[in-house]
């Protein structure tokens, strides 16, 4: 695995997210109340920003756009019109820093 250092934990209060960008890969990382997730940042329905037009709602990203939903932890779309799935990354935490792998 290729960790590349993105955030300090405190960057990201419990439940909201941020965006980043690694390697040209836009990314969302969010901070549920179990821990940390990171996913693609663009909704597969109407590719709208998750981290900039979405609501987190429990384990759940709600994109603005259209309603449609994505399960943070699994990336699979949990509400209609969204059907195909978000990419879903490794992340960790260490020192309090946190770490993704896009690769």
């Amino acid at each position: 695995m290729a960790w590349t250092l993105i955030a300090k934990e405190s960057d990201i209060p419990v439940q909201e997210c941020k965006y980043f960008v690694v390697d040209d890969v836009e990314i969302t990382i969010y901070h549920l109340v179990d821990g940390f997730y990171a996913t693609s940042d663009t909704c597969t329905h109407e590719d709208c920003s998750l981290s900039q037009d979405g609501e987190i709602d429990h384990q759940e990203i709600i994109c603005k756009c259209h309603g449609g939903a994505f399960n943070i932890k699994t990336g699979k779309a949990t509400r209609m019109p969204c059907i195909s799935p978000i990419e879903t990354f490794p992340i960790r935490c260490h020192d309090g820093q946190i770490e993704v792998d896009i690769s």
